[in-house]
């Protein structure tokens, strides 16, 4: 077996090549965001689109959409929380984020297997691109 021998295969082309675009892209997103001291948002919005997911599920909506609206959704609440100045950007981010996942638990517990397995949106595989 080769090094190359795997790149045979589309499947590990494509994951190759998305796996390098998201290096490249989060290094360079990355160094404004930690300058910004939000360090925390990546971590807090993917946390907080499980809500949005849970909810597109229960109500039948496309996820996608409705994975990214909550996510903008949440992105300005944490924009608004952090301009008034009484916490800082970090916590905001902290509670939109827990409160945004408890919503999403709730629903999923509530509802159940709303149409579709809440579940498996939340762990994915670069190969499936």
């Amino acid at each position: 077996m080769t090094l190359f021998e795997p790149f045979q295969f589309e499947f590990f082309r494509n994951g190759f090549m998305v796996a390098t675009l998201a290096g490249a892209i989060c290094g360079l997103v990355g160094v404004y965001v930690v300058l910004r001291s939000m360090s925390y948002i990546g971590h807090g919005l993917s946390h907080s689109i499980f809500g949005g997911a849970a909810a597109s599920a229960v109500l039948g909506v496309n996820f996608y959409l409705g994975a990214g609206m909550w996510g903008l959704l949440s992105a300005l609440m944490i924009g608004r929380v952090a301009r008034r100045g009484k916490i800082g950007a970090d916590a905001a981010i902290g509670v939109i984020t827990t409160a945004s996942f408890a919503l999403g638990l709730a629903l999923s517990n509530v509802f159940g297997q709303a149409r579709r397995s809440i579940e498996a949106v939340l762990f994915g595989s670069i190969l499936g691109v």
